[in-house]
């Protein structure tokens, strides 16, 4: 066709949206309660159950402030000073007869006591101050702490959960 006209869009330099990296969730906080009782929500099987929790009246404490991180980093520090496995006190992945919010007896506790408390002191002041392990994800009022003090608190909030146990309680987080 003589005479037409093409007309041609401009380019716009499109401009790369660089991937933000994502921000890690904010780690999961340990609560205690006083019992746990399980409600059929008429969901398949693997989630048919959900927990209903009774509090004990906590309003704060060592073991409430604790989290998921936390106790996963001093369940790691025990295993390598003493070789206990206290990543099995508690239940980490939704299991058919304990599904979210997760919630697991504190019986799983019965691997450790106070015995199993001064064991992991010893082998913690056994070692020479610049090879003992260190506490980095640690609650937000051990922070100021210093890593021999991180390390005490954390074995009082362990002593705390076995108190809990042989009181029969339940130990987990809310989703």
């Amino acid at each position: 066709m003589k005479g037409s006209l093409v007309v041609r869009r401009p380019r716009v330099a499109r401009v790369r949206r660089q991937a933000q990296p994502a921000s890690p969730p904010p780690p999961l906080r340990l609560r205690h309660y006083k019992h746990v009782y399980w409600m059929l929500n008429g969901g398949p099987w693997a989630t048919a159950y959900g927990a209903v929790v009774v509090h004990d009246g906590c309003h704060g404490c060592p073991v409430c402030a604790g989290t998921t991180d936390w106790f996963m980093e001093f369940a790691r520090i025990a295993r390598d000073l003493i070789g206990i496995n206290l990543r099995d006190c508690l239940h980490w992945g939704p299991l058919h007869d304990n599904p979210r919010p997760l919630i697991a007896p504190a019986s799983n506790l019965d691997v450790c006591n106070r015995a199993t408390l001064e064991r992991l002191r010893r082998a913690y002041y056994r070692l020479p101050e610049p090879e003992r392990p260190r506490l980095e994800w640690v609650p937000p009022a051990l922070r100021r702490m210093s890593q021999a003090m991180r390390f005490e608190e954390s074995v009082a909030i362990l002593a705390r959960m076995i108190e809990l146990w042989e009181d029969g309680q339940y130990i987990g987080w809310p989703s």
